[in-house]
């Protein structure tokens, strides 16, 4: 949102939640941000029919799955993950190992595997995603005001 007002937050807590709902809400909360990044391009005319995911994360088949799921689209693990990786490939056509970037990619990158959408998870995530966007919006004045506040000190 490129505001520095605002805050994270956890919000809807109740007694029987555990650290390991607070873990995915944090997952889940960063998956809606992705959500609107991609909702902005396709607002923009572009078009993403799949992604891949690459760096630390990307071990993990639970956030792939979030994130598959969130996004209504493949999201595509390769072999190997780690972003330095594409920075090694740019030197490599800088310096002449791979004659184009289209080779580099041809000889270094292999997929691992794919985590499709989950049909009753995307419904889901939909209708969170509402609630997520209305609860940005109600605090994102509440943050406003605080830091206007947190400023007059």
């Amino acid at each position: 949102y490129q505001d520095e007002a605002l805050r994270g937050s956890f919000t809807g807590i109740r007694s029987f939640h555990t650290k390991a709902h607070f873990n995915r809400a944090v997952l889940e909360g960063i998956a809606y941000s992705l959500k609107d990044c991609l909702n902005t391009f396709r607002k923009d005319g572009v078009s993403i029919q799949k992604a891949s995911i690459i760096g630390g994360g990307a071990k993990g088949a639970l956030w792939r799955q979030i994130v598959a799921d969130m996004l209504d689209i493949p999201l595509q693990k390769m072999q190997r993950d780690d972003s330095s990786l594409g920075s090694a490939m740019l030197a490599g056509v800088a310096c002449g190992v791979f004659p184009d970037y289209e080779d580099s990619v041809k000889r270094c990158v292999r997929p691992d595997c794919i985590n499709t959408p989950n049909p009753e998870n995307v419904r889901k995530y939909e209708e969170g995603f509402v609630w997520y966007r209305k609860i940005h919006d109600v605090l994102a004045e509440v943050y406003h005001e605080r830091s206007q506040k947190m400023a007059g000190r």
